[in-house]
């Protein structure tokens, strides 16, 4: 019963642990008088992080669970890296840093909802060449560190001189002097050229289509003045394309939102409404017309987020009195109950499944 109670007081936990470990960093600081050593500004860092990031374990995301654990992991290294110089402080911090990790492992299930960050693909990929780049850059210095004048012994020393190579800064008081230490420098400083200019070029480009796509939604919305009646789609899986062509044969208009931008071209393609959006967004759901619309379905492959499209549509219908009747599509029988306290009805597909293969069976 306790553990669960400290659960529940997680991201208030990971807040107090921010702030703790942001008092160490500042206190090693000052002390020390320096935060040149790697420790002491990293501390810092982790410590704002901490705090900021408590606000996304309330929600549950997914992404807030691995970056915390990331963090705690990172707060070790930290306090590894500055010496275990106050020594104290330091066997608090790490015992409340096993107790949270502890909590995190042991209900890590419960982190099941996505976040709101949605990164596409070459933003991803843009991020990967620039951490490859760093951990390149530093891990080579390292290795290569007497063929540098003066010679490079220490990570933090290492973390400098490969950013200012990475950032073709070139400051100029390392330098290296053998072939092999100068090899490494030109490589160094092609990678980062090439892994920083091309990620800004991959957030401009998505920064741009993001504008555009805004534009796009202004003018979905002028489609949708004085539609009523309609069905709402929210998600997409091709079992449920056939369902969608029956509704349109009907003349019953359809607002499809979706976040794959492919999916959302060939159902623009085919003639219906679509908002390439996160429909547990209640701005974008009344952007579709939730108001007016008379039934919305939950189509996604993934029950975690329709459960949270569920919970988003369920609380703004209570609080405006809507009567739009909500059908969940759930993809595994488990999650099914899930759903009942905010649907109206449920399809439960492996369940739709097993009972024809059932019937099939004993007819034969």
């Amino acid at each position: 019963m306790w553990a669960k109670r400290l659960h529940n007081a997680i991201p208030y936990l990971i807040q107090i642990l921010g702030i703790y470990i942001l008092f160490l960093g500042v206190l090693s600081a000052v002390v020390g008088g320096t935060l040149l050593r790697f420790g002491e500004p990293a501390s810092i860092f982790i410590g704002i992080l901490m705090i900021l990031t408590g606000n996304g374990l309330k929600s549950r995301t997914r992404l807030s669970w691995y970056f915390i654990v990331f963090l705690i992991a990172a707060s070790f290294f930290a306090m590894y890296a500055r010496g275990f110089r106050r020594i104290y402080f330091d066997i608090i911090g790490i015992g409340f840093n096993i107790l949270v990790l502890y909590l995190l492992l042991k209900y890590r299930k419960e982190y099941i909802f996505p976040s709101r960050l949605n990164l596409h693909m070459e933003g991803k990929l843009a991020l990967a060449a620039i951490s490859i780049a760093i951990i390149y850059g530093v891990a080579g210095t390292m290795l290569l560190g007497e063929d540098f004048n003066p010679p490079i012994r220490d990570l933090d020393t290492a973390i400098y001189y490969a950013f200012t190579v990475l950032t073709t800064l070139g400051i100029g008081d390392i330098l290296p002097v053998t072939n092999a230490s100068r090899f490494f420098t030109i490589s160094v400083a092609v990678l980062g050229i090439a892994s920083f200019l091309g990620a800004i070029d991959t957030f401009l480009g998505y920064a741009t289509q993001k504008r555009i796509k805004e534009v796009m939604n202004v003018m979905e919305k002028m489609e949708l003045i004085g539609l009523g009646g309609h069905t709402i789609v929210c998600g997409y899986t091709p079992i449920i394309s056939d369902f969608l062509r029956s509704l349109k044969a009907l003349n019953i208009p359809i607002v499809v939102i979706v976040q794959d931008q492919q999916v959302s071209n060939i159902l623009g393609n085919e003639g219906y409404i679509v908002f390439q959006e996160q429909a547990d967004n209640i701005e974008v759901l009344l952007r579709a017309s939730l108001k007016k619309a008379k039934q919305v379905y939950l189509c996604s492959n993934d029950d975690a987020y329709n459960l949270l499209i569920a919970l988003t549509i369920q609380k703004f219908k209570k609080r405006e009195g809507l009567n739009c009747k909500v059908v969940a599509v759930v993809n595994s029988s488990k999650n099914a109950e899930k759903f009942e306290d905010f649907c109206d009805e449920i399809i439960d597909v492996s369940k739709v499944l097993n009972d024809y293969m059932s019937k099939g069976t004993v007819k034969s």
